[in-house]
């Protein structure tokens, strides 16, 4: 992520605004060239094919640049209202089960009216509809579908959130604001060029090239190589062979080590493994530097294009992906592993924590900057598709990942909160089994609360209710309570977590001081330190 600069701030924004431009301005010359080759001839008497024809003899390299870019300008238009389309929901719960979920949630709201609030783009509460409130329930625990026969338990859950609230009170009917509703929400996609496309394919084909130098060999996929835009030469090409999951593709360090764990690496949202690459080859040279043939350690990182500013399949769901990895994971007798995660790749993490034959698998896990701790807050969500940026940081994840037509999608119609939260009561169902997990937290993380995150894994601060009679001596309580505990953690706890050193045992916390979102990997200090991290994890595990 870019710093807070003036220099910065400036460049981001002339990058934006030009890679914006080439869409609308190759539309405008092209459509002037046709204009003053059909509308404005200067034969009367010219034949349409004459003209045609005159127009294809005279047009110029850059000519037939700007009509290319034009054609695709016209055809993302089209692609954006593809992407309205409905998103295919996992079953719904039952009663039981949704009511535990709410259970769940309304146990770790801290401030009733912040959370609402941000759920509402920041609006006060007197701003909001009680219709919009039940809209906004219906989403988070029935995803949108609720029935005539929900009404009764959709008007009961909105009394308990009233009752949260207090004092304040929603608007009767509708409100002026609307809430984040990710997967029933229109898709917000800003367009891409021709130009931006080529400079992926760029940027493809170079990752490529330096993982086949460091040692990795690429298990390719049909649809991973023939059903993406920008094409992929090198896939086919150079690959070692076929993935037996029809619709993963991956690269692979070759695992033969009988004492030490493979390490499983998932990436976030960006360009791909491009900016990870100088890591992992770090990474195996920490781990298999001057050992033999028979001792090293397996690197895999699973590809997942539709986050990687490509226009490809959709990404598959919690289901089909744990499907398919164990595949991937059988074939190449992964039986336990150390799972790696950066940013969104926590969300497919956490599909595999969440689930029992899967989380049997790890037997450690690194979640570098994750999206999931806290999920059910609305900060993420927010801070990724709904804020206004204004900062050079926040530009860059404006334009570059939230707009991106594919992220766009994956977000839009493909994340269930539900799905991919993960709950520290989980971790620590893991940690009790024997899991190691460690959090790496960055303090100017522009997407996640991460002094929240972390205060939240190591102290698992959750206000207990008090349940008191009296209204007025319930509310003092609660200000005497809060004000004590502030004082208690500032005099006995304070910020002893964030300096602790990694012991490598448990649930632990890395903590970034003056670290923005994915600059952890920028720095050669805390790179090493991840390195550190799972090179312990891998030889003790």
């Amino acid at each position: 992520m870019l710093n807070d600069s003036w220099v910065e701030y400036l460049l981001i924004r002339a990058t934006i605004l030009a890679l914006q431009s080439v869409g609308p301005l190759s539309t405008a010359y092209a459509f002037s060239l046709l204009l003053q080759a059909f509308i404005l001839p200067t034969n009367e008497t010219s034949k349409p094919l004459q003209l045609i024809a005159n127009l294809l003899v005279s047009v110029k390299p850059l000519q037939w640049y700007c009509f290319a870019e034009a054609a695709f300008y016209v055809f993302l238009r089209y692609y954006r209202i593809h992407l309205q389309g409905e998103a295919i929901h996992p079953p719904l719960r039952s009663k039981v089960d949704r009511q535990a979920l709410f259970q769940n949630v309304r146990a770790e709201i801290h401030d009733p009216t912040r959370f609402i609030s941000g759920w509402f783009r920041g609006a006060e509460i007197e701003e909001i509809g009680r219709d919009d409130l039940k809209d906004y329930l219906s989403w988070a625990f029935w995803e949108g579908r609720t029935t005539a026969e929900d009404e009764v338990e959709l008007e009961e859950i909105t009394k308990e959130v009233e009752k949260m609230i207090g004092k304040r009170k929603f608007k009767p009917g509708r409100g002026s604001v609307k809430s984040i509703r990710l997967t029933l929400d229109h898709v917000e996609m800003d367009h891409r060029s021709l130009l931006w496309y080529s400079i992926i394919l760029l940027i493809d084909t170079t990752t490529h090239l330096r993982l086949l130098i460091y040692g990795m060999r690429y298990y390719c996929t049909l649809p991973t190589s023939f059903g993406v835009f920008p094409p992929r030469p090198l896939a086919l090409a150079t690959a070692s062979g076929r993935s037996p999951a029809p619709k993963l593709s991956y690269w692979l360090r070759p695992h033969t080590s009988k004492t030490r764990l493979p390490v499983l690496y998932l990436h976030g949202i960006g360009v791909g493994l491009h900016p990870h690459v100088e890591f992992l080859h770090q990474l195996d040279a920490k781990l298999n530097a001057n050992t033999p043939p028979n001792d090293q350690v397996g690197i895999m990182c699973i590809e997942i294009l539709q986050i990687s500013s490509r226009l490809t399949h959709s990404i598959l769901d919690r289901s089909e992906f744990l499907t398919q990895l164990t595949q991937v994971l059988d074939q190449h007798d992964f039986k336990r592993l150390v799972l790696l995660s950066h940013s969104y790749g926590s969300v497919l993490s956490t599909h595999m924590l969440t689930d029992d034959a899967m989380a049997a698998r790890v037997a450690a896990t690194l979640m570098v900057d994750p999206v999931t701790i806290l999920l059910h807050m609305p900060d993420v969500a927010y801070n990724f598709t709904a804020r206004a940026p204004t900062h050079a940081n926040e530009w860059q994840l404006w334009y570059f990942a939230s707009k991106d037509p594919g992220t766009a999608h994956t977000l839009g119609r493909h994340f269930f909160w539900s799905q991919n939260v993960l709950w520290r009561e989980r971790i620590m169902e893991l940690v009790d089994r024997g899991m190691r997990l460690t959090a790496s937290l960055s303090s100017r993380d522009l997407i996640v609360d991460t002094e929240a995150v972390g205060r939240y894994l190591v102290n698992h601060e959750i206000p207990d209710p008090v349940l008191l009679k009296d209204k007025k001596a319930n509310q003092e309580h609660m200000e005497l309570e809060v004000a004590s505990k502030k004082k208690k953690e500032k005099r006995e706890v304070g910020e002893a977590w964030k300096v602790r050193k990694f012991g490598g045992k448990g649930l632990e916390v890395l903590w970034w001081e003056d670290l923005d979102h994915a600059q952890v990997f920028d720095q050669a200090g805390s790179r090493a330190k991840l390195v550190d991290v799972l090179v312990e994890y891998s030889r003790s595990s």
